[in-house]
């Protein structure tokens, strides 16, 4: 069986669904040698030369110098000609990891869907946004089979699209195993000094979307901060939004500012895993008060490196940590955020018992068992034709 996998998240700095896609590659390989894996990617940017590619040997890259904005949102939408096959040559299965499809001639569609924040939250979108929109009920009625990283983006895509309920297979992504490698002490002081760290801090992992919450985090560290906290907050990540990053960067730093906290506050942009292990296992917690995740693996990373987490009871996050991490009523609430870092903190038992907890409940989370449910809906797809 021979499978396109969407390449796409590789042509920028990894952000979610370029770990996904990879981690996805690399563990198919490994439990169904039988499915052959190509990545398929247009870009006039460099389709022809991915820039992250994975780390992931024998897999084949078909990229094109193409404009991938007016194929997929323009072309696509309105005629099936010149489908993937006329520059791939033949295959069985193309799988949409990145919300864009090709035309096909006739391979059959697995899409996964990590979440419909652009729908439930078009306001804190970028202009761009739109087409994602517009495309995405063509895309899931093309669909042969619809991925959800959660329950709760399955019951997202049920309610908002209609979609059937035996058309939404719910597949947890795994952990990356690097977060279960325990880093020498030369590769943490490296980590720490790359990124101008030193413990004690809080640390957020994630990129600057307005719905991540950063500036309600931002304001209960102030709060800490005023009643004689010393550590630091570290904002780790921040890559894949484009002009939104900048923009909300621009607001983030500026409240910061005003907050007086520059000297507290440290935005490390984008960190590539080998090294976030690092900053993770020194982190006194994550703090992560997103309110709307399709699923959110920085608190299962967190757990796994034997961190304990806070985390929202909103969207798909409970269904994530389970009972391993401090929930927050309501994310919007400084006060809150501020008394459950103070809380964890001060109760040495309590943070014992989230770490032991949140070991276990990461284990539950691997790309082995993902890989094999996703290559028994490849097989599913192709012997339905």
């Amino acid at each position: 069986m021979r499978v396109l996998v969407d390449g796409t998240p590789f042509l920028i700095e990894k952000t979610g669904i370029g770990h996904y896609t990879e981690n996805l590659v690399a563990h198919l390989r490994r439990v169904a040698p039988e499915v052959e894996i190509s990545l398929f990617a247009l870009s006039l940017r460099g389709g022809h030369r991915l820039k992250r590619v994975p780390t992931v040997e024998e897999v084949e890259i078909k990229g094109y110098n193409l404009p991938a904005n007016f194929l997929y949102y323009t072309w696509w939408t309105r005629t099936s000609l010149f489908p993937a096959e006329s520059l791939a040559g033949a295959f069985d299965v193309f799988h949409a990891t990145n919300y864009q499809a090709p035309a096909l001639r006739s391979a059959k569609l697995v899409t996964t869907v990590h979440d419909i924040n652009f729908v439930r939250f078009p306001e804190m979108q970028s202009k761009g946004i739109r087409r994602f929109i517009a495309a995405m009920p063509r895309l899931l009625e093309r669909s042969s089979m619809v991925l959800a990283d959660s329950r709760f983006t399955a019951e997202e895509l049920r309610d908002e699209y209609e979609l059937p309920e035996e058309k939404v297979r719910v597949v947890y992504p795994g952990l990356n195993p690097v977060f279960l490698r325990v880093p020498d002490a030369g590769e943490t002081e490296t980590a720490l000094r790359a990124y101008c760290l030193e413990p004690p801090y809080l640390a957020y992992i994630g990129n600057l979307h307005p719905r991540k919450n950063l500036v309600t985090l931002v304001e209960a560290f102030a709060r800490l901060r005023e009643r004689g906290l010393e550590h630091r907050l570290a904002v780790i990540g921040g890559g894949g939004l484009g002009k939104l990053n900048n923009a909300e960067y621009r607001k983030l730093s500026l409240r910061v500012r005003d907050l007086g906290l520059e000297d507290a506050v440290v935005f490390t942009g984008y960190v590539p895993d080998e090294r976030l292990v690092s900053l993770l296992r020194e982190a006194e917690m994550l703090v992560f008060p997103s309110i709307y995740e399709g699923f959110g693996l920085p608190p299962l990373e967190a757990m796994a490196c034997g961190v304990p987490v806070i985390t929202s009871r909103r969207s798909s996050l409970p269904e994530v940590v389970g009972d391993a991490a401090l929930l927050l009523e309501d994310p919007l609430d400084a006060e809150e955020i501020a008394g459950c870092v103070e809380r964890l903190l001060a109760d040495g038992e309590l943070r014992a018992r989230l770490v032991g907890e949140g070991l276990k409940r990461a284990a539950a989370f691997t790309w082995e068992k993902a890989a094999r449910e996703v290559a028994a809906v490849y097989s599913e797809v192709v012997e339905e034709a």
